[in-house]
């Protein structure tokens, strides 16, 4: 059996911004999102034997900091709750905060890393740059709506309810936003490949 790949602070500190602009698409808060993202790289330092190089860094990273950013919001539910119905200045962003459903799952590759070959590796790391960009230049609430229901997991009617908008309003920002994703990916992604 083969030792765990190696990583250093230099690898978490290259997937810090990453991380950082997750959180922050999730949470709405800037400081709420450097702490969870502080916590998470802290989290990676203590805990670095558990990583088995199963998955790659930054998806064991993003798992982490999921768990994070759920409780977090569990947190802030439990403590919030009383007031949820009594103010009215509540923001979309806290809406969705208070509510948050810890369902939803990350979705590691689709290929178990010790399955692919180096040139499937490195493609599949591209891919996902590309498409990261394009997600992160979508609005900031169509990524997050994007991001709840296809990498959070989390079924529509929760979606709609955290995020305070109508079931027509949801299917057509989640159609924007797989629109402006295909476009994105067809234009960086599919267009720049070379045919097989």
């Amino acid at each position: 059996m083969s030792a765990a790949p190696q990583w250093d602070e230099a690898d978490l500190v290259a997937l810090q911004s990453d991380l950082l602009r997750f959180a922050r698409i999730q949470t709405g808060n800037a400081e709420t999102a450097e702490d969870l993202a502080q916590e998470t790289l802290l989290a990676a330092l203590r805990h670095r034997g558990q990583f088995q190089g199963r998955a790659q860094l930054k998806t064991w990273l993003f798992a982490i900091l999921k768990n994070k950013i759920n409780d977090y919001l569990r947190h802030k539910q439990r403590h919030s709750s009383v007031f949820a119905e009594t103010s009215a200045e509540m923001e979309l962003d806290e809406l969705y905060e208070a509510q948050f459903d810890s369902s939803g799952h990350w979705h590691a590759d689709g290929i178990p890393v010790h399955q692919r070959s180096p040139e499937q590796d490195l493609e599949n790391r591209q891919f996902q740059d590309v498409f990261q960009a394009c997600l992160y230049g979508l609005p900031e609430n169509t990524a997050r709506v994007f991001m709840l229901r296809e990498i959070m997991g989390w079924d529509a009617p929760d979606i709609q309810s955290h995020c305070g908008i109508s079931a027509a309003n949801y299917y057509t920002v989640m159609h924007r936003a797989r629109e402006a994703l295909r476009q994105c990916l067809q234009i960086k992604w599919f267009n720049h490949r070379e045919p097989t």
